[in-house]
């Protein structure tokens, strides 16, 4: 097999059609159908079919799309290994986060980059569970870093947990439960909630904690996935939403915010990095993991980590 034979399968299976892709490849279409066709001869099965609408790849041709992206992303990585080790300072570095370690220790370590390696490329793209995961299946990320899910397969990812963090209850300073000194007395569930998404962890563990202690489910009337969008939404209703403690260790957060007590504790869950098993990490992810970690140390001791 051929770099260009699987790169033409590849665009020719997203396009959707051989036209759009022997243009996108800046090759006649001849010639883009002659590796494809090339490919099939040698695995021996049909990879493309057409369709009333144009080709896409059979069930032999998805397998194989999936390990030629995975092909793709290595050497990828290779050539950014090569970059760093002619210069420290260069390559391409992607990170996938879970919208609260994004805003929490990511922008920390971020900062750090700047500084000692101004040339870096960092792309940072923030997600949930699964989508995240799919970006780090495909290659197109390097690590994840957030929440570690208890449905990862170690099989198929390694984790590197760097702290537990447990959940807490989030309202603005100044709501009418702030200043509350008795939570054994308040009912929880009379009032409204903004929570993540069903398939969030957090929320899973908010919500069998609240039915456990309570009897009941929390009233969720918005859900958002978005902590930018959680965040605001708290600072101007009087909505009440669940976050890890870690956010406290944010300056201008403690201003805004206050954690309420609900008279009860919430599981703590582990944050960390997430990678692929059978995956070399660049020079560069590992020296983000390394900071990472630092940062992380330096976050539960209070005490600055050289």
């Amino acid at each position: 097999m051929k770099l260009h034979q699987l790169a033409a399968l590849v665009t020719a299976s997203e396009s959707g059609s051989l036209r759009q892709a022997a243009e996108k490849m800046r090759l006649s279409q001849p010639a883009l159908s002659r590796s494809i066709r090339e490919l099939e001869l040698e695995t021996g099965v049909k990879l493309l079919e057409r369709t009333a609408l144009g080709v896409k790849a059979t069930i032999y041709g998805e397998a194989l799309i999936l390990r030629s992206k995975l092909v793709e992303a290595e050497l990828r990585q290779a050539r950014d290994d090569i970059a760093h080790l002619r210069a420290a300072t260069h390559g391409d570095l992607r990170i996938g986060a879970t919208p609260v370690a994004a805003f929490s220790l990511l922008p920390v370590v971020l900062a750090r980059f700047k500084k000692s390696r101004p040339h870096l490329r960092v792309t940072v793209s923030d997600g949930m569970g699964e989508g995240l995961l799919s970006g780090l299946r495909q290659g197109n990320l390097d690590f994840v870093f957030g929440r570690i899910y208890d449905a990862i397969d170690p099989r198929e990812f390694s984790v590197d947990v760097l702290f537990n963090d447990s959940l807490v209850v989030v309202a603005r300073r100044g709501h009418p439960l702030a200043e509350a000194r008795r939570a054994a007395k308040i009912d929880w569930a009379d009032y409204e909630w903004i929570l993540p998404g069903e398939d969030s962890p957090a929320r899973t563990a908010f919500q069998r904690t609240f039915h456990e202690r309570t009897g009941k489910r929390p009233r969720c009337t918005i859900e958002a996935n978005s902590f930018v969008t959680m965040l605001t939404l708290l600072s101007q209703t009087d909505l009440l939403g669940i976050a890890p403690h870690q956010i406290f260790h944010v300056a201008w957060l403690q201003q805004e915010f206050v954690s309420l007590d609900v008279g009860f504790k919430f599981p703590s869950q582990p944050t960390g990095v997430i990678r692929r098993t059978r995956s070399l990490l660049s020079p560069a992810a590992q020296f983000a993991i390394k900071e990472l970690r630092r940062a992380a140390q330096q976050a539960r001791t209070g005490k600055k980590v050289t």
